[in-house]
């Protein structure tokens, strides 16, 4: 088994932490899949869910699709969900393409851990909100690991 790209965390509350990495294959959306359907059994109701992305590169078409399937099939439990992505362009849009197929308006991609955090903060309890400065801090470095 190689080494996995995605790690799925749930720390406290109803927040997710997902940080996803190139290559993403088929066979590594389908873990992907099976992990978060795992978390997301031990929080009732509905989630809020941060990605890192900042690692994550452009997509196989395959692999766009299945993520679309996915942000749909759970779209329900969503109460927010926020992506830090980085500068490229091309995968700025497919990000956009996946948010937009996934068919849920309180999901959006930032490049900007500040506002990521702020727009999250909204809807997060203070022990949430701390644990998400925390993730945002290791996802882009900075501060103590």
């Amino acid at each position: 088994m190689g080494i996995h790209m995605h790690l799925i965390a749930h720390h406290v509350g109803r927040l997710v932490e997902v940080t996803l990495a190139s290559p993403i294959t088929m066979d590594e959306v389908d873990l992907f899949i099976r992990d978060n359907l795992a978390v997301l059994q031990h929080i009732p109701g509905k989630f809020v869910g941060a990605a890192n992305l900042l690692k994550a590169h452009v997509l196989p078409q395959d692999v766009a699709d299945r993520m679309i399937q996915l942000l749909s099939g759970n779209a329900a439990r969503v109460e927010r969900s926020a992506m830090l992505i980085g500068d490229s362009a091309v995968f700025a849009m497919q990000v956009e393409r996946v948010l937009h197929g996934g068919n849920h308006p309180n999901r959006r991609a930032f490049r900007s851990p500040t506002e990521l955090a702020a727009w999250l903060g909204e809807v997060l309890t203070v022990p949430e909100r701390a644990q998400l400065q925390m993730f945002l801090r290791k996802a882009t470095g900075n501060g103590a690991s």
